[in-house]
């Protein structure tokens, strides 16, 4: 069964494209917003108060909202430094273990992000200059990290295209 075939890969397509967006519009909104802030710094005197703290955060929810859309699309970054001299099959096994593997890496990172989330909210940490609380940031990053790892365990029990070729 390919990816196209399955309701379970089309479902990961929908959510990984959807949260890929929500990371387009932030990317965006940080853009607009750090144009005005040069503008606002260089023109008028007048910078943007908690531009830093923005920042912060945005960059956060772009890497891992857009993080599993790229896992998805098969856009992340492979040094082939053994699988392209294996044959086709020791290959996709090595490109299924390789993916395998991080997919628990992401799942613990998921975890721990979670359970971080808890102990930032218990002390109440927060941002210096505009005090936005963090711990809804670490949610974002365990649920990145945890899609991400769902995307990668899809990697493992359903054939990627160019590996549904070369059988």
């Amino acid at each position: 069964m390919t990816r196209q075939e399955n309701k379970i890969a089309r479902a990961t397509n929908l959510a990984v494209t959807a949260t890929a967006s929500v990371a387009g519009v932030v990317l965006l909104a940080l853009m607009l917003l750090t144009t005005a802030d040069v503008a606002g710094r260089y023109l008028f005197n007048a910078p943007i108060i908690g531009v830093f703290d923005l920042t912060h955060f945005t960059v956060l929810i772009i890497t891992f909202l857009g993080l599993a859309y790229c896992g998805y699309q098969g856009g992340h970054i492979a040094i082939e430094l053994l699988s392209d001299k294996l044959p086709p099959a020791p290959a996709r096994v090595l490109k299924k273990i390789v993916n395998g593997v991080g997919c628990l890496l992401f799942l613990v990172i998921a975890w721990r992000s979670a359970v971080q989330s808890i102990d930032v909210w218990e002390f109440k940490e927060s941002s210096q200059l505009l005090s936005i609380p963090f711990y809804p940031f670490y949610w974002m990053v365990s649920f990145g990290s945890a899609l991400f790892a769902w995307v990668m365990a899809l990697r493992v029990f359903i054939p990627e295209p160019e590996d549904e070729n070369e059988s």
